[in-house]
């Protein structure tokens, strides 16, 4: 790896960043004690997007982590009243759900945005899993899909699957004969339990005939493959996310430290990491990166790909926007991070202040 690549400051950064989000994810998020006063970091312990280094402890994943441990799960605490009695109305999921469920429960909740929000309700936003958890089997949850007209059960646009191609694909899929007003309706009801059971034949196979687990970026290559042989877009963005899921939570199947595929914002920090010593493919390059992170952080590609999301919001200051105006009450000309990087040219910089460039 040493002869690949050349980490540089931003790398080393980084490695201070994820000390600094572990003590807060450990203390805070997990443990209940006040972020303000925590790491010594105003940015992080007044804004709680930088308080995880584990995905599964991440906001987007409280729906799923709720539903698998239920009045053990590790933010039950967090929770009111309500919250914690639905999460008690879990404790029995595991007694009727079979890994068939779960994988619809997984792909669903990534298919439909992850319940995405910055908000309150951050990764419950529009989410219809507690419905769907009172129910036994995917045909049956498929079927409350395709009925609901009511509830609104899709997150955000930028989390949402490609378009079909056109209606004569819509005709072709469609075996029910359904009406239906969407495309990614469309593909959960008539599609997406047939994915389920392939997808768990293609790991059986594979742990089977090769002995070995499955690891991440197979399972995505099979499932966007399963769409291509179908005419369809490849999901890749959401099936990444469901294959990570599975590396959380069937570890006995997919290999947890295997590598991911890697999106936009996490290659945006990998970019910034290091230089890229001789010539190879950059795809070679992400994984080498990715390497030196897991062996300085002790961390899985799977969390580690989420962190460095994240870190590229805070070594830009990043503080959302959000209709609950849930930061407005920060003085952004006060609250900054540790960062030792001074220089960073994007997004909300100190050193930008009182100039004509200065970027909110």
């Amino acid at each position: 790896m040493e002869d690949k690549i050349k980490l540089n400051d931003y790398y080393y950064d980084f490695l201070d960043y994820y000390k600094k989000a572990k003590t807060v994810q450990d203390n805070c998020n997990l443990g209940g004690r006040p972020y303000v006063g925590s790491c010594g970091d105003d940015l992080i312990e007044n804004v709680h997007i930088y308080d995880t280094v584990e995905r599964q402890h991440a906001g987007f994943q409280n729906m799923l982590q709720d539903l698998w441990f239920g009045s053990k799960a590790p933010k039950y605490y967090k929770w009111d009243d309500e919250h914690q009695a639905r999460n008690q109305s879990y404790d029995d999921q595991h007694k009727f759900w079979t890994r068939r469920e779960w994988l619809w429960i997984f792909m669903f909740h990534r298919i439909t945005g992850s319940g995405a929000s910055f908000e309150a309700d951050h990764g419950y936003r529009n989410s219809v899993i507690p419905h769907l958890a009172k129910l036994q089997t995917c045909e049956e949850m498929a079927m409350w899909v395709q009925n609901n007209d009511s509830i609104p059960m899709f997150t955000s646009i930028g989390n949402q699957i490609p378009m079909f191609p056109s209606k004569h694909l819509w005709a072709d899929l469609n075996k029910s004969g359904f009406e239906y007003k969407t495309p990614g309706k469309l593909w959960l009801v008539e599609c997406m339990t047939d994915l389920v059971d392939d997808t768990w034949q293609f790991v059986d196979r594979i742990r089977h005939e090769e002995q070995r687990k499955v690891n991440i970026r197979e399972l995505v290559d099979f499932m966007c493959e399963w769409n291509r042989d179908r005419g369809m877009k490849r999901f890749h963005f959401q099936f990444t996310a469901t294959a990570a899921d599975l590396a959380d939570y069937y570890q006995d199947m997919v290999e947890p430290l295997s590598h991911m595929y890697y999106g936009k914002n996490a290659k945006e920090s990998m970019d910034m990491f290091a230089e890229k010593l001789g010539r190879y493919k950059k795809d070679l390059y992400y994984d080498y990166v990715m390497e030196a992170a897991v062996r300085d952080t002790g961390g899985a590609p799977r969390d580690l790909e989420d962190v460095m999301c994240d870190y590229i919001r805070f070594v830009e200051n990043y503080i959302p926007d959000s209709k609950q105006k849930t930061y407005e009450h920060l003085d952004r000309t006060k609250i900054w991070n540790t960062s030792s990087i001074t220089n960073h040219p994007k997004g909300r910089q100190q050193w930008k202040m009182g100039t004509e460039h200065w970027i909110w």
